[in-house]
Formats: C-alpha cells, structure tokens, sequence
C-alpha cells in the first residue's frame, strides 16, 4: 500500500492557499493622490452644486439654450470625474476639468437643442465620479413650442 500523507494534505489545503490570495484590503486607492492617504482622516470626495435644476421655461421649437452648471469638490480627496452622461442625443455637455482637488470649484456647461422636440421636456445629465454619491444628476427643464 502506498502512501501520500504529504500530497494528500496539500491537495486538502490547496483551495485554502487560494482563497487567501483574495483576502486583503478591498480599499480601492486608485483614485486617490498620494498626500490624501493615511492621514487619520475620513477620506472621501463630494460634488456640491450651486443648483441641480434650471427652468427655462418656454422656447419655441429650434431655439439651443446653454446653462453652466457650478460645482465644488468639498470632500478632502480629490474629485474624480469618470463620465458625464446625457439623457439623449440632443443634449450635448462640455466639463471644466475631470480632477478637482478638495474646496476647488468646476463647471458642467449643458447645451439643449430643441430641434425635433415639443412639450414639456427634462434633460437629465448624470455625472459619474468617485464621490459619496457616485451617480449624480443634474436636470434641464424646458418647454418647447412651435
């Protein structure tokens, strides 16, 4: 009879040694500028608007309006923006800078063409960053006339 009292365990703890490849911090610090690691601190980034919703009331039908959007990272990380994404084609939007550092301030201009478009019509725009709230909207509000 043989034995393989050495092969035997080592095929026993093999998933274990494999599994323990994954522990470890879950901590992404991929985001992050190294003089904002390990401070002591609570470390996040935060986007506050100025306003998140504008009105513009009622325009006729193949007007573009344009509205700026102001923003401040006031978390004490730096602001990451990974996306700006609009609810549709007729909604185009330019941002100031995609990396802001903590208390510095941004723009997200948003331009809406009425073109094609009739009635009560809300824009959203949805920025994507490494803040609290990783998805966050801003509204465009407009009725369009002929």
């Amino acid at each position: 009879m043989f034995r393989f009292p050495n092969l035997f365990i080592f095929v026993l703890l093999l998933p274990f040694v494999f599994s323990a490849c994954h522990l470890g911090s879950s901590e992404d610090k991929t985001n992050v500028l190294p003089e904002y690691i390990d401070d002591g601190r609570e470390k996040h980034a935060n986007i506050e608007f100025v306003e998140d919703f504008i009105d513009f009331g009622t325009i006729k039908n193949g007007e573009v309006v344009v509205f700026t959007y102001n923003f401040t990272n006031t978390g004490n990380i730096p602001l990451i923006i990974n996306d700006v994404v609009a609810g549709c084609g007729c909604t185009k939007t330019k941002l100031s800078k995609k990396v802001l550092r903590p208390n510095e301030e941004g723009t997200l201009e948003v331009i809406f063409d009425s073109n094609g478009w009739y009635g009560m019509q809300f824009k959203p725009i949805t920025i994507v960053s490494n803040a609290l709230t990783q998805k966050r909207s801003v509204t465009l509000k407009v009725n369009v006339v002929k």
